[in-house]
């Protein structure tokens, strides 16, 4: 027999230290993850405003934006405001009595959330709800197009404005107003 054997394996306080080093390692990974896991909502609530915010004001720039207001049959006709026969659509906010109360752009500006402007539904089709706890602004008031020379009120600017929480989404748009050549 040889008197200097070599031992092989792992002693006791090797192996204790080799698990603690893995648990510090595993707990700081962890820890990170689950930073990361807890604020990969914040940008889908983003996306979704912003989704809304566009789409609302793609809804609004759909509209008309002519002399007449939007139950007058002379709605796409009338060259200007004496050519209306139901009325002249310079009033914000939906007119009493319509049957479809967001029938021109003007009208959307006295809409103060997103389920109003989007419960909005033609006859024998089901409404669109809005998704909870998602509210909106929209501002519309005239506006200049940069050099363009523009008659007085013939261009609105349209600002949507859709929050959730600390999130918001902003999207703006122009409409100028349609006259019949």
């Amino acid at each position: 027999m040889r008197p200097s054997l070599r031992q092989r394996g792992m002693t006791l306080i090797e192996l204790v230290m080799f698990v603690v080093i893995v648990a510090v390692g595993v707990v700081g990974i962890l820890s990170v993850l689950n930073v990361t896991v807890m604020r990969s909502a914040d940008p889908l609530v983003q996306k979704q405003a912003q989704a809304l915010a566009e789409g609302l004001l793609e809804e609004i720039q759909t509209g008309y934006f002519a002399y007449c207001d939007g139950a007058d049959v002379r709605l796409k006709y009338a060259r200007n405001a004496a050519d209306c026969t139901g009325g002249v659509g310079d009033a914000y906010g939906p007119e009493p009595g319509e049957t479809r109360p967001f029938d021109t752009v003007k009208d959307y500006a006295a809409a103060a959330n997103v389920a109003t402007a989007l419960a909005i539904a033609l006859p024998g089709e089901a409404a669109v709800a809005a998704p909870a706890g998602f509210a909106a602004a929209v501002t519309i008031g005239p506006a200049a197009l940069g050099d363009i020379a523009l008659a007085s009120g013939d261009a609105l600017l349209i600002r949507v404005v859709v929050a959730s929480g600390n999130t918001q989404a902003i999207a703006e748009g122009f409409k100028t107003r349609q006259v019949p050549q």
